[in-house]
């Protein structure tokens, strides 16, 4: 298939100003149909393929065209920079949905008796991000056919909690999100010298072996 176009808005920093550039709001998909990654962009996860998507107006939103989209089977992707989905077929109706991931909250998980388990949430839309711009909040289901909800969730709430993190210490959104190593403490303990009297750090390879005295102590007796 030739290439296709997912419809992309700058990232969040340029939506936060309402600044839209339509030429660079679009981003490719490479020829055998992966996400053309944003700069510094991972894929967190990508989950399996029949996942359905519905997008509807909130009921105690009113707006003078209603709107809604409903996609039987696609594929949902979590990077550090958006929450991503593409239909399996597209159409110029729609060809995809995605919002950075904080424009998501109010999340819940919940299942039929029967049916399988659904991620929905309320969502403020990005410009070109495939919602009309006069809808200010929609709610995106996702369902999860072959299951995965759980570890989407999971990748979800660590994003987000480290996006949250990264604004309060006033970082850049999106970068740097990897864990750090964890912490050792048998290795760190080898490897850090004691420290003797005085706060002289010693080391006992390096040490001398000191002579023993020449007389014994006073009322040593054999």
């Amino acid at each position: 298939m030739a290439d296709q176009f997912l419809v992309e808005a700058h990232r969040w920093t340029l939506a936060q100003h309402s600044i839209t550039d339509e030429k660079e709001s679009w981003v490719m998909l490479t020829r055998d149909g992966q996400i053309q990654k944003l700069p510094g962009e991972k894929i967190l996860l990508t989950s399996k393929p029949r996942v359905g998507l519905e997008l509807s107006v909130p009921k105690e939103l009113q707006v003078a065209e209603p709107f809604s989209v409903k996609s039987d089977n696609g594929i949902a992707y979590i990077t550090n920079e958006r929450i991503i989905y593409l239909p399996a077929r597209s159409t110029e109706a729609f060809r995809s949905f995605f919002a950075p991931p904080l424009n998501f909250s109010d999340v819940r998980i919940s299942s039929s008796w029967i049916g399988p388990w659904s991620w929905t949430s309320i969502v403020r839309p990005i410009p070109n991000g495939g919602v009309p711009p006069e809808i200010p909040r929609i709610e995106c289901k996702l369902t999860f056919k072959d299951g995965g909800h759980s570890d989407f969730q999971a990748k979800y709430e660590w994003l987000r909690d480290r996006l949250l993190h990264a604004q309060s210490l006033g970082l850049t959104p999106g970068q740097n999100l990897e864990p750090p190593p964890p912490y050792d403490e048998a290795q760190t303990s080898s490897s850090t010298p004691a420290s003797g009297p005085s706060g002289y750090v010693t080391n006992d390879r390096n040490q001398v072996p000191q002579p023993g005295p020449d007389e014994p102590p006073p009322d040593y007796t054999v």
